[in-house]
């Protein structure tokens, strides 16, 4: 294949303390190591990298970052670099109820739309690649108007199609936002989502074609992950981890999982007994309140944020893995992936969604309805007899394993430079 040049939109990078950055971090990994060139157009809300300029990351200013700014508005000091994933204070009406289709199209997306165009005025990519969510990420792509290179939108949630944030009060609003996603979703030369039920959505709604290109997990980690220090943990309990926030957008909610596992304690203490819930990672107050019950019994331990590598580490000491999900057909985390990556029986609180389907096709453990306490104790008794390590028979987990979605993409940049050229035949 053709060596491209390819400059990545995609606002969350590191050391941005989210998992938002790792698919294209993981995909430009790979993407060079089968010739390619990647370059990025990343936030400066986090600082930068010492390697910045080796990776050829750009960062665009983003006011988010502004201590003046953060104070005014209330929302508190940003999480320091290398820290675990952070529960952000949510941001004002102002800003979440007001601009289509998202705050960051005044915050970063000027910014980032300068340095996009003065990459691609040098003459040096061949294919823009912008990457949401955020949503306006992809406005960057309409904005440099004709004179842009082939263009592949990534939808890595829905942009109308299952939301991670409330509608927007007003009807003007609403339809300015679907006017976006379609002008993005129609003019872009490709366009990939990360899962099929987003795919499939937006091949229905707006007859556009799309591929499933999913995220996946990068074994390049797996020597650092090997040194990664793990806390100390119980030694005489099965440990059943999560690591990441358990509570979430659309409603996913951990509390019939930790209402279970007390009454266990209560019902049946010499099943819980034999149980320890981890916990890596924030969680709210109303959980907080059920896991100090759960810790004074032995039940839990929490270990609060910790960076990734720590999480990784942690994931591979577990006896079975827990996997939290919402409402929705589109849910399918980045933690999943990990988790698979990790070999050990996950059991999944997902039902109906994509997550739960990755689950039972590649037999990677237990899907039970999230809110069906009578299921998940079925899930617990299981852990704690042996039976859910004796029926875990994984097999077909290699896709979801980099570098397999980044050969796709690399396939796709063809397709969409092929269109791009084909367009500009028509229009002379």
């Amino acid at each position: 294949m053709t060596p491209r040049r390819l400059l990545v939109v995609s606002y969350f990078h590191p050391p941005f303390p989210t998992s938002g950055g790792n698919r294209w971090v993981s995909m430009g990994r790979h993407l060079r190591a089968a010739g390619h060139e990647v370059a990025f157009v990343a936030s400066d809300a986090f600082g930068t990298l010492p390697d910045d300029e080796e990776q050829r990351v750009a960062r665009a200013r983003d006011l988010k970052s502004m201590a003046l700014l953060r104070r005014v508005l209330r929302r508190g000091d940003l999480a320091s670099p290398g820290a675990g994933a952070v529960s952000e204070r949510p941001a004002p009406a102002l800003l979440t109820r007001i601009l289509v289709p998202d705050a960051h199209v005044v915050s970063w997306l000027p910014w980032a739309i300068a340095t996009t165009r003065r990459l691609c005025a040098s003459g040096a990519v061949d294919c823009l690649v912008t990457t949401g969510p955020p949503d306006s990420a992809h406005l960057v792509g309409l904005a440099l108007g004709r004179q842009r290179p082939a263009w592949i939108a990534d939808f890595r949630d829905g942009w109308s199609f299952e939301p991670l944030r409330e509608p927007f009060p007003t009807r003007t609003q609403r339809r300015l936002d679907v006017a976006l996603e379609r002008r993005v979703a129609r003019g872009a030369e490709g366009v990939v989502a990360a899962t099929e039920p987003i795919a499939a959505d937006l091949r229905r709604r707006l007859g556009v074609d799309v591929r499933t290109v999913n995220n996946g997990y990068d074994p390049v980690l797996d020597d650092e992950v090997a040194r990664a220090p793990v806390p100390a943990l119980p030694s005489d309990r099965l440990l059943l981890v999560h690591t990441g926030a358990l509570s979430g957008p659309r409603g996913r909610d951990p509390g019939p999982l930790l209402d279970t596992l007390a009454r266990l304690d209560r019902e049946a203490p010499d099943v819980a007994a034999r149980i320890a819930l981890v916990h890596a990672g924030p969680h709210i107050d109303v959980d907080e309140r059920r896991f100090a019950a759960l810790r004074e019994r032995g039940l839990a331990v929490t270990l609060g944020s910790v960076p990734r590598l720590a999480s990784l580490a942690l994931q591979r000491c577990a006896d079975a893995l827990l996997l939290v999900t919402a409402q929705g057909g589109s849910e399918s985390t980045g933690k999943l992936y990990e988790y698979l990556a990790a070999d050990r029986p996950i059991i999944a609180l997902a039902d109906g969604n994509a997550a739960a389907r990755i689950v039972a096709e590649t037999g990677s453990g237990m899907t039970v309805p999230p809110a069906d306490s009578k299921a998940i104790e079925v899930a617990l008794r299981a852990l704690a007899s042996g039976e859910l390590a004796r029926r875990f028979a994984p097999h077909d987990t290699g896709r979801y394993l980099y570098p397999r979605p980044a050969e796709a993409i690399a396939t796709l940049v063809e397709e969409a430079l092929a269109r791009r050229r084909s367009a500009a035949a028509r229009s002379r």
